[in-house]
């Protein structure tokens, strides 16, 4: 028993010193400039100065080092940064990532419904975040780590342009009709608005039984509906009036729409310059005022609207007024050619200044109740040559420019193409490409 103690005390002693030995061998090694072994990194002090100066980004991801996808959707009243925080992401990265990504996004531009994607290592490092906003979702916002530093750009990724037909009855107006067909309101607005907005009076013009058909186009991407892109034909046959609109260039970046034989759809004035059909008072002579509670003449037209409504101008021309004026409240009034003056009255807010050059359709301020109003609406206006007019009548009779006879040719071509489209049975998918991404939308 005595032996094999013996035995056993002298081989730990021998072992001891043998690993003493191998380590001076090594610390001689790394005195006469050997390379540190493979997986270590040796700093000069220098070094270690200059790396503690940096903003702190994480080491560089192995390539078998895990990493894990966070993924949240914004609510209501949330934040990039609440949401962020939440996760507890350290507050020196998170301020590292919005440099970059707020050199592309405006904190105005996010919304409820937008939704993220963070990439994260083993140890908790953000390596990639993807916003994505609801409501372009082929356009999102990519933020990578690269070389120690936050990178942002912008995607465009690719959509898919399906063509589609769809037919509608009217029964009682065309929103509901195009909803009930399982569509959105966006494309209502756009055919009411945009193409036949200075042809059909959708407040009077309609009737029950009315047939509407258009040929429009549908961007996806997987399978998931994106947005609308452009109507390419609209058929309107109605018990009043009737009238077709083919999405037609002329030359390029100049589409608009014409009517089957080649006439244009646009006027100088589109119809009403807000997005509601809604007339609580006409042009008039004589009304009886309710507020002053006597007659006097009404020269306009009153649109019921809610507060904070978008209101347009109905043709190009230059701010003349945009302020406070008596009876009318916040006023907008904007000069035309050929003698035209509009006015926009008892507004809750004005977007525009005076001598302000201003497009057809561009947002001039917002439906209020300010001067001589009950209630919120928009108070309309139009005046030639210093007398006041209908603004209901206001296109009757005026110049309408048609397509040059030697485009005609190409024009009916289309026309008659994008007919066989809508005389195909019920709704049904006419073509579909993804050779490009797409940027088209709704006129």
């Amino acid at each position: 028993m005595r032996f094999g103690f013996a035995i056993w005390f002298w081989g730990v002693l021998l072992g001891c010193f043998a690993l003493m030995a191998l380590r001076l061998g090594m610390s001689s090694q790394h005195s006469a400039g050997a390379a540190a072994p493979l997986g270590e990194v040796a700093f000069t002090p220098a070094a270690e100065a200059a790396v503690s100066e940096l903003p702190f980004v994480g080491p560089p991801i192995p390539l078998d080092d895990p990493t894990r996808t966070i993924a949240a959707a914004l609510g209501r009243g949330d934040s990039i940064d609440r949401s962020l925080k939440s996760h507890r992401f350290p507050s020196d990265q998170l301020e590292l990532l919005y440099q970059a990504l707020y050199a592309i996004l405006s904190p105005a531009q996010v919304k409820p419904g937008d939704y993220y994607e963070v990439v994260v290592d083993s140890s908790d490092v953000i390596r990639r975040f993807r916003y994505t906003p609801h409501r372009t979702p082929d356009r999102p916002i990519e933020v990578e780590l690269c070389e120690g530093q936050f990178v942002a750009h912008q995607l465009q990724l690719p959509l898919e342009r399906r063509v589609e037909r769809l037919e509608v009855r009217i029964e009682n107006n065309l929103s509901n009709a195009i909803s009930k067909a399982g569509e959105g309101s966006t494309l209502s607005d756009v055919i009411a608005d945009d193409i036949f907005g200075a042809v059909i009076d959708f407040q009077r013009d309609p009737r029950r039984g009315d047939r509407l058909g258009i040929v429009f186009e549908k961007l996806y991407i997987d399978e998931h509906f994106v947005r609308y892109g452009h109507i390419l034909l609209a058929q309107y046959e109605g018990e009043r009036v009737t009238e077709l609109a083919v999405r037609y260039a002329p030359s390029e970046g100049e589409d608009s729409y014409y009517n089957a034989s080649g006439r244009s759809l646009g006027r100088m004035f589109v119809l009403k310059p807000l997005g509601v059909n809604r007339i609580t008072s006409h042009f008039s002579r004589q009304r009886f005022h309710p507020v002053l509670k006597k007659q006097r003449p009404h020269l306009g037209t009153d649109y019921g609207a809610p507060t904070g409504t978008l209101v347009w101008t109905t043709a190009r021309g230059e701010v003349a007024y945009a302020g406070w004026k008596g009876g009318y409240g916040k006023l907008v009034e904007i000069v035309h050619p050929n003698g035209y003056r509009t006015r926009y009255a008892h507004l809750s807010k004005i977007v525009v200044r005076k001598g302000q050059l201003v497009q057809q359709k561009e947002i001039i301020g917002k439906v209020g109740a300010t001067g001589l109003a009950t209630g919120p609406h928009l108070h309309y206006e139009i005046i030639k040559d210093g007398h006041h007019i209908n603004p209901e009548h206001i296109n009757r009779g005026s110049a309408i420019p048609s397509i040059a006879d030697d485009l005609l040719a190409d024009f009916v071509h289309k026309r008659d193409a994008l007919l066989h489209v809508l005389s195909l049975g019920p709704r049904h998918l006419a073509f579909h490409s993804t050779s490009t991404p797409l940027t088209s939308s709704l006129p």
